[in-house]
């Protein structure tokens, strides 16, 4: 979604126990599906791991996958984080009251091995031009940037970042060590943002 600005601070988690879950999975599950990343060539050296997904990219009626309730003791916290976030401001509460309570559309886990690239993009389409893009890093390092704009910055585990997906963005990985982020696509109803393609809602 489009915003005033690049990439925006939402705070910071508790992310140990959502770290000690990636950390225990076996290496296979990051090779079950690869749906995304023939989708979209910027993801082709990624692997994804799918909560919430749907390979339409459907604004509405998500589909929920089994990994959803394995992993859902250790991410309910921040989706219940995220959700408070945009329901801070009286504005924000009011367009609850009248459209309804936001969703999630989309909740992935997604990895960068060493070395590894997301080519630079910016996202289009439907869905993804009227959602709250999300990162929560679990693991990653020093060397793994995110450019989007021309801001850059090395997310650190625990944080919580709205990216303005709208912009072109990137992804470098030059450390030692796999780059692990929880992404979670957010969508209140009735939201109204200004984007290139004129005024939009969700």
């Amino acid at each position: 979604m489009n915003f005033a600005g690049e990439i925006a601070s939402l705070g910071e988690i508790d992310i140990a126990p959502l770290q000690a879950a990636v950390a225990a999975l076996d290496e296979a599950r990051w090779h079950d599906d690869e749906t995304r990343q023939k989708l979209f060539e910027a993801h082709a050296s990624t692997n994804t791991i799918k909560l919430v997904f749907d390979a339409d990219y459907r604004h509405h009626a998500p589909t929920v996958h089994p990994a959803f309730g394995e992993f859902a003791p250790v991410i309910d916290p921040i989706l219940h984080t995220v959700r408070a976030h945009y329901a801070r401001t009286l504005r924000q509460r009011r367009w609850i009251a009248r459209h309804g309570a936001g969703y999630f559309v989309r909740v992935i886990l997604t990895r960068l091995q060493p070395g590894g690239q997301i080519t630079p993009h910016a996202d289009g389409g439907y869905s993804l031009s009227r959602c709250h893009r999300i990162h929560v890093p679990v693991h990653s390092n020093d060397d793994c940037r995110f450019q989007v704009g021309d801001t850059q910055v090395a997310m650190k585990p625990g944080a919580i970042w709205e990216i303005n997906n709208r912009l072109v963005h990137a992804v470098s990985n030059e450390g030692a060590t796999a780059r692990v982020h929880l992404i979670l696509d957010f969508v209140q109803p009735g939201e109204s943002v200004l984007d290139r393609d004129g005024t939009l809602v969700a």
